[in-house]
């Protein structure tokens, strides 16, 4: 029992470190990428780092910014409209969502 939740709270961890990008197709037709940096293991930089990491020596152009911190007890209710009362109160207790997003253009 120990072992498996050593293994999931390494998992956990380790997706809070990493920032992700997808490629998107903007209005006038052309692409962008929508880079992710949620979670409370990251910040803006990390958005910015990866932004680098896509568009390279080229440089990029940010397009829209995003970012919220929902608390986890009103992002279940979102979730889940059948969700159990008991339940909520509990999750309430473990803090907040942090929800980063940064749209980008390469030069």
């Amino acid at each position: 029992m120990s072992r498996a939740l050593f293994v999931f709270i390494f998992f956990v961890i380790t997706l809070q470190g990493c920032a992700t990008s997808r490629e998107v197709f903007l209005a006038d037709g052309t692409k962008g990428h929508n880079v992710n940096c949620s979670g409370s293991g990251l910040n803006y930089s990390n958005c910015l780092e990866k932004a680098g990491e896509i568009c390279g020596a080229r440089g990029y152009h940010i397009l829209n910014q995003q970012g919220d911190a929902v608390p986890l007890s009103a992002a279940i209710r979102e979730f889940s409209a059948s969700a159990r009362t008991a339940s909520v109160g509990y999750l309430a207790q473990s803090g907040s969502i942090v929800t980063r997003n940064l749209f980008i253009k390469c030069k």
